[in-house]
């Protein structure tokens, strides 16, 4: 099977493969100094658990974000370009939803991977634009998390 990261990719592929994968992904995508920089807090930021969590969940975000913007040009040159590009924003997004913010005990796999394809379509060119679309994506899935019957 190719590993396209779709949802039947995703549901059978074994997590810890997954975890992997994604994590040497984000270290290629994004240089080792810009993440010391995205990691490295204020004093402020760190004065209270709360500030510490919010600094923490930007620093994430912003990660995820600079790494899905870099997906183009690193496989601008491949033979089949778009197709691993999008391969590659399927893998980051799941990475996104699964590890950095844990979004799993909010929705579903299927309503992430729903949305995910949406959003391969016509995926942000820049880190900006990914910033944007990700908090977005993480205010839907506040609200698809709040919608009684919903698991």
């Amino acid at each position: 099977m190719e590993r396209d990261y779709r949802l039947a990719c995703l549901m059978t592929m074994p997590r810890h493969e997954l975890e992997e994968f994604s994590v040497r992904m984000l270290g290629r995508m994004v240089p080792e100094e810009t993440m010391s920089e995205l990691f490295t807090f204020e004093q402020e930021e760190v004065s209270s658990e709360e500030r510490m969590r919010s600094a923490q969940f930007d620093a994430l975000l912003r990660l995820s974000a600079i790494a899905l913007s870099e997906t183009q040009q690193a496989f601008d040159d491949s033979e089949h370009a778009k197709q691993n590009c999008q391969r590659m924003t399927r893998l980051l997004l799941w990475h996104f939803y699964a590890i950095s913010f844990q979004l799993e005990e909010a929705v579903t796999l299927e309503q992430h991977c729903e949305r995910v394809e949406r959003i391969v379509q016509n995926a942000p060119q820049d880190a900006f634009g990914w910033v944007k679309l990700l908090t977005e994506l993480l205010h839907e899935y506040a609200e698809l998390a709040d919608v009684p019957g919903q698991d």
